[in-house]
């Protein structure tokens, strides 16, 4: 493959799937087919600005690529790692699954992209539910190639991680307040845990246009 626009060759194929009757029908009314589109997309856009706010030049083809695929088993049905089959006692597992699963989808569907490419958007999904290794030294993970200025992994995953959060207070926030004030607190509390205080600033810098969802955001932030 020449050198292209890999983010909008790999958006397409994302785009085709879920417009497929296969997610479609699958699907079909439940609410995850709201989010996922808007949640995908979103996230692409938060890692933009969180990289443009943090470091210098444009963001790395394998960030804005991982942003958009992180959560790609949501999109196919029969390896979609679904939550109600593990025990509370099992979320880390059950996300250890998740990631490695949509690592594997994203590597079997989008062979044709440079390995380097390929190998990086795969590191950046696998760690997108914890960030990067803050204590790595390796200077492997800090790349210069033909696709993107000069970066590091683990920085470019700990972006990926935060903005995955941030995505939360977008615009499935308001979804949330339609399940009733305690589990919209809970899952509040869940997506502010560990976010540095420049992303929490940002947060609390929105006007969400509704009371009960400014009022349990000050509640953790004031």
């Amino acid at each position: 493959m020449e050198n292209k626009d890999y983010f909008k060759i790999v958006k397409e194929r994302v785009l085709n799937q879920l417009n497929g009757q296969e997610y479609k029908l699958h699907f079909k009314g439940s609410e995850q087919m709201k989010v996922d589109q808007n949640h995908f997309l979103e996230v692409v856009e938060i890692v933009k600005d969180l990289w443009n706010d943090h470091q210098k030049g444009k963001s790395p083809a394998a960030l804005e690529i991982a942003a958009l695929c992180h959560d790609m088993d949501r999109i196919y049905p029969k390896r979609c790692v679904n939550t109600k089959d593990y025990p509370k006692g099992q979320y880390m597992f059950r996300k250890g699954v998740h990631v490695g699963t949509t690592a594997l989808i994203f590597y079997e569907l989008n062979q044709d992209l440079p390995n380097e490419l390929l190998h990086d958007v795969c590191f950046l999904i696998l760690r997108h539910e914890v960030g990067g290794d803050r204590n790595s030294t390796d200077k492997l993970t800090t790349k210069n190639d033909e696709f993107s200025d000069k970066y590091n992994l683990n920085e470019a995953a700990d972006l990926l991680w935060i903005a995955d959060k941030l995505s939360f207070f977008k615009s499935n926030i308001f979804e949330y307040k339609n399940r009733g004030k305690e589990k919209l607190m809970k899952k509040i509390e869940f997506s502010l845990n560990g976010l540095p205080d420049y992303a929490k600033k940002k947060i609390l810098n929105r006007d969400y246009g509704d009371e009960l969802i400014n009022e349990c955001i000050l509640e953790f932030l004031k």
